[in-house]
């Protein structure tokens, strides 16, 4: 299996984990609203706990984003140099 090859399905693995963790923070999100609680005793209502938890889920979640996401474009680009630098030679200015 050439170099080639295996960074293209790596490439594949890491857009796969991408997007499955974009899809989950934001079907998240989908339940989350902006609120703004005043109230001393905020922490004991049923919506402000849901809220908390569901920033604690997004905010857990987003390393996982970020460095899939990263990987990725760093393989996107490696795959891109290798096909330009296949094919450069063959072009002639």
């Amino acid at each position: 299996m050439s170099a080639a090859h295996t960074l293209t399905i790596l490439w594949l693995v890491a857009f796969a984990i991408f997007v499955l963790a974009m899809v989950y923070r934001a079907q998240l999100t989908q339940h989350e609203t902006d609120e703004l609680f005043l109230d001393d005793n905020a922490d004991e209502l049923p919506r402000k706990q849901e809220h908390d938890e569901i920033v604690r889920r997004v905010n857990f979640i987003h390393p996982f984003c970020q460095g899939a996401g990263g990987v990725t474009a760093v393989l996107s680009i490696t795959l891109l140099g290798m096909e330009i630098a296949k094919v450069l030679p063959y072009v002639h200015f």
